[in-house]
């Protein structure tokens, strides 16, 4: 165009430019942002619609089973395992509970179809661990010991008589670990196949794991898996980078370790007895924290604050198993024969799920100051049932000071 002085070709050059770098300036991000939130939804036991019902019920289910007296968590799973946490009947007129036996004996009615009020998800909710109560009184609101609560999942669902071993009921266990997936379940009507949704057991792990870490996400949701992505390949080369030596972070006598005068009625004093071997003995931080409180809740036991960012270390050996939300809370959980020890608060994960030994980098804390600065520690003892003082396992020179 000889008038206008404008070469065509140039002109559409520089707008194909233009519109180029606006893609590139939109879609590469978008893209991270998609991309990263899709790995970190493998990593998800309940799916973020599953875990938003969860944190809307937690407080209602809770004063449900205080009322019923079964453990805070239970109507949550029992809604789950027969309802998928959704808030619609089903069409077998058992409802959201799976109340098969009080609906063909007539005790209660048919429960109708379709999307269901906030009032009846919470009825049926009740009904349900009602249910459960009955099939397995023994059971209370304080129950922490799970070879009690996996035998009364059994009897939720195989009624009350079942002398089933609850550990090989796929009902109970799939999917908790790579030794209990696609288990063969037999339902009501004598059809038997295999399993593909989690057992009971793990999702009431992962329910308990979500409820004990509730706070708001450190930075905007559509920024937190990247963020978090990044953060753990950092840290795994921290860790590649860092020659651990547990020496002087160990203890193999209770009168060697930490003892705080802090007294709390939810944990006990810690059996000497066992084997020595499978003993939570690595002090769970690789710097020694500045501070600590002990607490009760879903995992009690001692929060501890390190002076600046620390890997966390596993404390004894055992098989791993890690939990995520869609709030960018990250736990672990390592367990033995006789032991099961949490680790909450995480900023990441430098270990897979799997075997591991004492003293192995598992993950890392930002340390005092920063987004997650602490590590919550907690150990329950399988042999006697209960959590125990997490701090008496820690060595003194990595003693903190309670606030």
């Amino acid at each position: 165009m000889p008038f206008l002085k404008v070469e065509a070709p140039k002109l559409i050059g520089f707008i194909g430019r233009g519109i180029l770098d606006v893609l590139l300036f939109i879609g590469v991000p978008l893209s991270l942002s998609l991309g990263s939130q899709a790995i970190w939804n493998t990593r998800y036991h309940l799916t973020p619609q599953q875990q938003q019902q969860v944190e809307r019920w937690a407080g209602i289910a809770s004063m449900i089973a205080y009322i019923e007296d079964v453990p805070p968590v239970v109507p949550l799973v029992l809604w789950y395992k027969e309802g998928g946490l959704q808030a619609r009947n089903p069409n077998n007129c058992e409802g959201i509970m799976g109340l098969y036996t009080a609906i063909q004996t007539g005790e209660l009615p048919c429960f109708p179809p379709g999307e269901i009020g906030t009032w009846e998800v919470a009825y049926q909710l009740q009904l349900g661990a009602r249910i459960f109560k009955s099939y397995c009184p023994e059971i209370r609101y304080t129950t922490t010991d799970p070879a009690l609560i996996r035998r009364c999942y059994l009897y939720y669902n195989a009624g009350p008589q079942s002398r089933a071993n609850p550990d090989t009921a796929g009902y109970v266990m799939n999917g908790y670990d790579i030794h209990h997936q696609n288990m063969p379940h037999t339902d009501i009507e004598g059809r038997t196949y295999s399993l593909q949704v989690l057992g009971a057991w793990p999702v009431h792990l992962a329910i308990q794991t979500q409820l004990a870490q509730r706070s708001d996400p450190p930075v905007p949701p559509v920024l937190l898996s990247p963020l978090l992505l990044l953060q753990e390949g950092l840290d795994r080369i921290w860790v590649s980078r860092t020659n651990v030596n547990v020496e002087g972070m160990t203890t193999t006598e209770i009168a060697e370790s930490c003892v705080l005068p802090a007294t709390t009625p939810c944990l006990s004093p810690p059996r000497a007895s066992g084997d020595t071997d499978l003993r939570p003995n690595v002090a769970p931080l690789l710097l020694a924290p500045i501070s600590g409180s002990v607490s009760c809740g879903p995992l009690p036991g001692i929060t501890l604050t390190p002076p600046e960012a620390s890997l966390v270390l596993a404390p004894a050996a055992g098989t791993l198993t890690r939990y995520t939300d869609e709030w960018g809370h990250l736990a672990l959980q390592i367990e033995n024969a006789e032991w099961s020890i949490w680790l909450t608060g995480l900023r990441s994960y430098t270990a897979p799920e799997g075997e591991v030994v004492a003293g192995q980098p598992v993950g890392a804390v930002g340390g005092s100051g920063s987004a997650m600065p602490a590590l919550h520690y907690a150990i329950y003892d399988k042999i006697m049932n209960e959590f125990v003082e997490s701090w008496r396992f820690l060595p003194v020179t990595m003693c903190p000071l309670t606030e």
